[in-house]
């Protein structure tokens, strides 16, 4: 097959028919074509090839390159860091949302210590209490009622007013200030109240005695 000048020209200008252009393409892939026949052209056939090539080049759609393959390492970690950063936040936005408010303080607190011989510490909301030896003790929040036997030594966080349940006698303990309440039996006579820092108003029996229960 021999393909002319005129023919290559016609194919660069789009003007050749279908058989020409086909016949022009096949000797573009195939190498063991004739020549092309021309002496006026000086450039090899290899070279003239080339350029039809380059000139085809520029009308072809572009390859799109492909996006590099994530492994499944990369992957797994990607999602625990999204999983991380989201407990974080939610983390972050509960603990704003509780901080704010203020810690409720239990309407009713029953305490009970049945050793004979140690004390049991217990930190409330509203005041840190300890417990003296076979004492119970029930405190409502709302009205300030405690029903006591035994002994306890109660420091409140806030002023509080009690009442003792039985009695009409009612006491107020203020914050930052350390109470000792007795009450054995019953009726007003037995209940006695008195802070830390006046102890030594006691018998010296009971003085001693609360000391060493409450490692005063």
């Amino acid at each position: 097959m021999n393909i002319s000048n005129e023919l290559l020209e016609k194919y660069h200008l789009n003007t050749c028919t279908a058989e020409e252009r086909r016949m022009v393409e096949e000797w573009l892939f195939n190498t063991d074509v004739g020549d092309l026949d021309t002496t006026i052209l000086t450039q090899d056939k290899n070279s003239i090839k080339q350029e039809i090539w380059q000139e085809i080049e520029t009308v072809l759609p572009q390859a799109v390159k492909p996006l590099p393959k994530r492994s499944n390492a990369y992957l797994m970690w990607k999602g625990a860091i999204a999983a991380a950063v989201l407990i974080t936040i939610a983390g972050t936005i509960v603990y704003f949302v509780f901080a704010s408010k203020p810690v409720a303080q239990a309407d009713y607190l029953a305490l009970n210590n049945p050793s004979a011989l140690h004390v049991k510490y217990i930190d409330a909301t509203g005041y840190d209490v300890a417990l003296g030896p076979n004492t119970t003790a029930k405190i409502n929040n709302i009205d300030g009622m405690i029903d006591l036997t035994g002994s306890i030594m109660i420091s409140p966080k806030k002023d509080i007013s009690l009442v003792f349940e039985g009695t009409d006698k009612k006491v107020t303990l203020l914050k930052g200030q350390t109470y000792i309440i007795l009450k054995n039996k019953t009726g007003v006579k037995s209940i006695i109240v008195i802070s830390e820092r006046n102890l030594m108003d006691l018998p010296p029996v009971m003085q001693k005695q609360l000391s060493t229960q409450f490692d005063i």
